[in-house]
């Protein structure tokens, strides 16, 4: 994987993560992985990146691509500066694409069908070292935003996460003062460290600490659920994700000075040209 658009960006490692054929054709500076069913040969696959999490794709989606790509990036990109990561779907850029999606106001769609190769190109380059990431928003329903715990109790199986958040604590990747911190967090980012760009040395060492407490999980909880629950621990590693980058930023930034330079859009390709987001489709 070279520095892309032949050294606009050098250092710069960018990965997008899917289970299924793309949608779009991805810019030459992109290197897809594969996972589920779209593994085949000639790719880069995750049974050949991260042999150990492909059986546990089932409870972990996309994040056993982030597993990948970090190995990825240690074994064939050392001096790597700025890691980025996109989906099949999902993107992140400086610039604003498209239109809020109606349920979702912190992600904007885009119709597949007036996507042009070169713009999705220019579109798809951060312009910037460092981190770019979409903007945040709070899990609210009417005029109240509920924090983490509460919303997760609320639209998934609040079991897991306090699973997760112990073991967490017992690797030391949170601190016990943490705990209540991170339950009661209301400012959250979509997709956590798996959706954006990021330095190479905070992503490196927050994905590898964020995959110790899924080896915990998985080796202690053969836990599995149905449907759209499907994706045990992704969900609860978009939470811790999205903690340690706040954490991050409000720490070199401060409370919200990091908003004005730090963010930018996050993009949903649709293929109906629909306005909303339905989860998981």
């Amino acid at each position: 994987m070279a520095d892309i658009a032949g050294g606009a960006a050098p250092g710069l490692v960018y990965a997008c993560l899917t289970h299924v054929p793309l949608w779009v054709a991805m810019p030459p500076y992109v290197t897809t992985i594969y996972s589920g069913e779209s593994q085949g040969p000639g790719r880069l696959n995750l049974r050949d990146l991260a042999p150990e999490w492909e059986p546990h794709h089932p409870v972990l989606g996309g994040t056993a691509g982030a597993f990948a790509l970090k190995n990825l990036v240690l074994r064939q990109h050392p001096a790597a500066t700025q890691i980025g990561i996109c989906q099949y779907r999902k993107f992140v850029s400086r610039k604003r694409l498209g239109v809020s999606a109606q349920n979702y106001k912190v992600m904007d769609v885009l119709d597949r069908a007036h996507l042009q190769p070169a713009a999705l190109a220019e579109a798809m380059l951060p312009g910037v070292p460092g981190f770019l990431v979409g903007q945040p928003g709070q899990f609210a329903v009417g005029d109240v935003s509920y924090d983490y715990l509460y919303q997760y109790k609320d639209v998934h199986h609040v079991e897991d996460l306090l699973r997760f958040t112990s073991e967490a604590v017992e690797l030391g990747v949170l601190h016990k003062s943490e705990v209540i911190p991170f339950f009661q967090e209301k400012v959250f980012f979509p997709g956590g460290i798996e959706l954006g760009f990021f330095p190479a040395a905070f992503w490196i060492d927050s994905i590898t600490a964020v995959e110790r407490v899924v080896r915990a999980c998985v080796e202690r909880y053969a836990t599995r659920r149905e449907g759209a629950q499907a994706r045990v621990w992704s969900f609860c590693v978009e939470r811790l994700g999205s903690y340690l980058l706040l954490k991050h930023l409000r720490a070199a930034h401060g409370p919200t000075d990091w908003l004005a330079t730090q963010t930018g859009h996050l993009n949903l390709i649709t293929e109906d040209g629909s306005a909303g987001y339905i989860p998981g489709a």
